[in-house]
């Protein structure tokens, strides 16, 4: 383990670590949006990551266990005082009812797998692929804490074939930021042997025969696990409603937003980094 990275508690009861205060704040301080990206980077380098938890945190009625100096998801929860991608959550939240299935595809350590799942009153069935096992472990915690469904989280990645394959990291200040390529990460640093498989085989093993909602957001492989599983998928199968990031799309082999077009879905909201695509 890194002199930066903390060891992982995953047994110890939610509350156990205090999550306000003064770290609370300058964590805060050192990220706030006012600064320039290489000033809060600086900040963050100097003071913030000195504090690196965990910390237990409650957030409109979500629990998560945050590490922050190693994960941008676990940093925003914990000094912004608000969810990653927030307008991307609200525009989700129209389509998010009782007994839904939400299949979160680079689930990180849960942000959209609770939401759904604390705002459907946890009558929700979740199918989460993280691949990073260190990620993997405090996603699995996160959804304990909510009393959220683990029984379809999965250790795994999505994509074209059964195998392994290299998942790059900058591994230290935020490990939540991998991918399956080099290219697709902003500092390549180091890479773990992680199992990937297609979509449509891993919904089947567990069962999954509709899907609601489905998110996908690993940086630029969206098309090597996405477009097999459209192209693919019955009618029944393919998803009400697609978040899809698209801020590494010129990594894309595949243009998936023709190949959603063609599968009679059309988009509906959008930001710089995510799109929402509904269909028929």
């Amino acid at each position: 383990m890194t002199d930066s990275i903390p060891e992982l508690d995953t047994t110890s009861p939610f509350k156990t670590y205090h999550g306000n205060g003064w770290k609370r704040l300058i964590w805060r301080f050192c990220d706030w949006r006012g600064f320039s990206a290489e000033r809060r980077q600086r900040l963050r380098k100097r003071y913030a990551r000195k504090i690196k938890g965990p910390f237990d945190v409650s957030y409109k009625k979500m629990k998560f266990r945050l590490y922050p100096a190693e994960n941008y998801c676990d940093r925003v929860i914990f000094g912004r005082k608000k969810l990653p991608e927030n307008r991307e959550h609200k525009a989700l939240r129209p389509h998010i009812k009782p007994g839904m299935v939400f299949v979160d595809i680079g689930a990180n350590v849960g942000s959209y797998s609770i939401f759904v799942g604390t705002r459907a009153k946890g009558d929700v069935t979740l199918f989460g692929l993280e691949p990073h096992p260190r990620t993997f472990q405090k996603l699995v915690y996160n959804l304990q804490a909510n009393n959220l469904p683990i029984e379809h989280i999965i250790n795994c990645g999505a994509g074209p074939e059964r195998g392994e394959r290299d998942l790059w990291s900058d591994g230290g200040s935020n490990i939540g930021h991998t991918s399956m390529l080099k290219a697709g990460t902003a500092n390549p640093k180091i890479s773990v042997a992680v199992p990937v498989a297609p979509l449509a085989e891993l919904l089947s093993e567990h069962g999954i025969t509709k899907i609601d909602l489905l998110k996908i957001d690993i940086e630029g492989f969206e098309d090597r696990a996405l477009a097999p599983f459209l192209t693919g998928a019955s009618p029944a199968m393919l998803p009400k409603h697609i978040l899809i990031e698209t801020s590494h799309q010129d990594l894309w082999k595949e243009d998936l937003l023709k190949i959603l077009q063609s599968k009679a879905y059309w988009k509906i909201f959008e930001t710089k980094e995510n799109q929402l695509w509904a269909r028929a």
